[in-house]
């Protein structure tokens, strides 16, 4: 496994932006030169200046036009593993995810970022609205109210107009698709694979609050509309059939992050897509609470992530 970085940021450049937005492009994705642009271009339309973070696996190299920083690994990655290289990357106080097909308002970033800087939170998330086409990808909209739109639970979501996700109003329980963090504070790591070295696909954020959720971080709703969310059960990874429940009831989660290869330069002890499962030293546990409590104390013991002030997870 190797890496090479293109059009690298300068770290000592005066008037460094405050937020990195990071994004897998992964290899095998469709329309994945459309989306590639029309992503880019959402990010420069944002009101602040931003730091772009594209990572692209597989020997995948980005388009001449692209001006953005970029990082090319020469083997697949999962999704987690990209964003956990981001994380490693990312030179800025704060960061966020921002997948291919979905997209933020133009003042969606600086709105978060405030927030975050207001309210002291370790991470923050806001309301999204569900768009069903590819009619969203190149609009240019701004930070609204909810008003107009409604909830319904369903997963998948079923297609309606004006429906909302969920996440900005608590009414699904997740953080929303993209959430923004603080950097300094959660450190250079993102949950990668489970306890027995087995990547994990499809709940890597689920599992990556709820560490911040045990380390007493402090978390914000945005009950606005900040982006639009793709939703498409044939083609998304959140939809795709996979173990990860499975894995993280009997093993609980590693410690070790894509990150931590990234960081050191030492890819010798990367698991690959399809590792030789490895039973941890400690046993299998049975309770997903019993796997979170013990690991947020290695977690805490280690120094590899948050260190958040004492104090109750505030949902505004």
């Amino acid at each position: 496994m190797q890496f090479r970085s293109f059009n690298a940021p300068d770290p000592n450049a005066p008037d460094r932006p405050l937020v990195t937005v990071f994004c897998a492009v992964w290899h095998k994705q469709p329309n994945k030169l459309e989306l590639l642009r029309s992503h880019w271009a959402n990010l420069k339309a944002q009101s602040i200046p931003v730091e772009p973070c594209y990572i692209f696996d597989n020997g995948d190299v980005a388009p001449d036009w692209l001006e953005a920083p970029w990082y090319s690994f020469d083997a697949p990655l999962t999704i987690y593993e990209a964003w956990s290289a981001a994380t490693a990357l990312a030179q800025t106080n704060y960061i966020m995810n921002l997948n291919m097909d979905d997209r933020l308002a133009t003042n969606a970033v600086q709105a978060m970022v405030a927030t975050a800087a207001a309210t002291k939170s370790t991470l923050v998330g806001g309301e999204w609205l569900v768009s069903f086409d590819e009619s969203h990808l190149e609009q240019e909209f701004v930070v609204e109210d909810l008003w107009k739109t409604s909830f319904v639970a369903d997963w998948p979501p079923k297609a309606q107009a004006d429906l909302r996700l969920g996440s900005g109003t608590a009414e699904r329980g997740t953080y929303g698709p993209a959430t923004l963090w603080n950097l300094k504070q959660v450190g250079q790591w993102y949950p990668s694979y489970f306890g027995n070295q087995t990547p994990i696909k499809s709940i890597g954020d689920s599992i990556f609050w709820q560490m911040l959720s045990k380390n007493n971080c402090k978390f914000t709703r945005i009950p606005m509309i900040v982006g639009r969310y793709y939703s498409d059960e044939d083609s998304q990874a959140e939809f795709r059939p996979h173990q990860d429940n499975d894995h993280l009831r009997a093993h609980g989660v590693s410690l070790v992050s894509f990150a931590n290869f990234v960081l050191s330069g030492d890819f010798s002890k990367w698991p690959g897509l399809d590792p030789e499962p490895v039973v941890p030293e400690r046993g299998p546990r049975n309770k997903i609470e019993q796997a979170s409590d013990k690991l947020a104390a290695q977690f805490r013991a280690m120094g590899l992530g948050a260190q958040c002030p004492s104090q109750s997870v505030a949902v505004q």
